[in-house]
């Protein structure tokens, strides 16, 4: 068996190679944390992962790292059989252009929806600061040929619940002109992840108003439109 250090290394830069091919698929902020904090916390380790794993199997991996149900399993799965099929599968995704699939077919199920008027008002705040230039600002890997640092971020938390909020980058926003107007807020709760899209709206009875897009009607209740 190879020393712990180098062992921890590899699986480390396993988690951190999911990590960035799920920021190039333009997936939830926080669910490329959760890869690279346990990518971390496996390079942290005191002892070699693959002994924890096969002492106490997931759950020595859990109490270990610190890590949860879904990543315990990535774990067993690569030292049970030496290959990791997400990573697999974003690798084939990247090579054939269909990442957008990929995303959709391994996002975390939605949870309870947050009010409308916490999220326009986190939208509010954010193109505020971003026009104001008091955000940190990035240069995405997705739709950035030139690589240029250009997409100011806003981490925030309300009552307990953790928000990422960005403009979109995606390549709608870019073809339609949208990414300083289309804003989309990532929200964490315990274990449960969701995302939502505010617009400008261009018609009806809430046309230049902000809108969360799919709640709409919740918005013209808002509105008292």
């Amino acid at each position: 068996m190879a020393p712990a250090g180098t062992e921890n290394e590899t699986l480390a830069r396993i988690l951190d190679t999911i990590g960035d091919l799920l920021e190039e698929a333009g997936e939830n902020p926080f669910r490329i944390r959760h890869y690279r904090n346990a990518a971390s916390a496996v390079r942290g380790a005191g002892t070699s992962v693959q002994k924890v794993f096969e002492s106490a199997g997931r759950e020595g991996l859990r109490s270990e790292l610190g890590i949860g149900d879904r990543l315990a399993a990535l774990i067993e799965e690569y030292y049970a059989s030496g290959s990791v099929t997400l990573l697999k599968e974003l690798k084939d995704a990247r090579s054939s252009d269909t990442l957008p699939e990929i995303e959709a077919r391994t996002v975390s199920p939605p949870r309870a929806r947050l009010d409308v008027s916490t999220i326009l008002q986190l939208d509010e705040e954010y193109r505020r600061e971003a026009v104001a230039g008091n955000l940190k600002t990035i240069a995405p890997r997705q739709n950035n040929p030139e690589k240029k640092v250009w997409l100011p971020i806003m981490t925030a938390e309300r009552e307990g619940v953790k928000f990422t909020v960005m403009f979109s980058n995606t390549a709608r926003a870019h073809e339609l002109g949208k990414t300083d107007d289309w804003v989309v807020v990532y929200y964490q709760r315990g274990k449960g992840e969701d995302q939502c899209t505010v617009v400008t709206e261009t018609k009806g009875a809430l046309k230049g108003c902000r809108v969360v897009r799919g709640r709409e009607r919740e918005c013209r209740e808002l509105y008292g439109a």
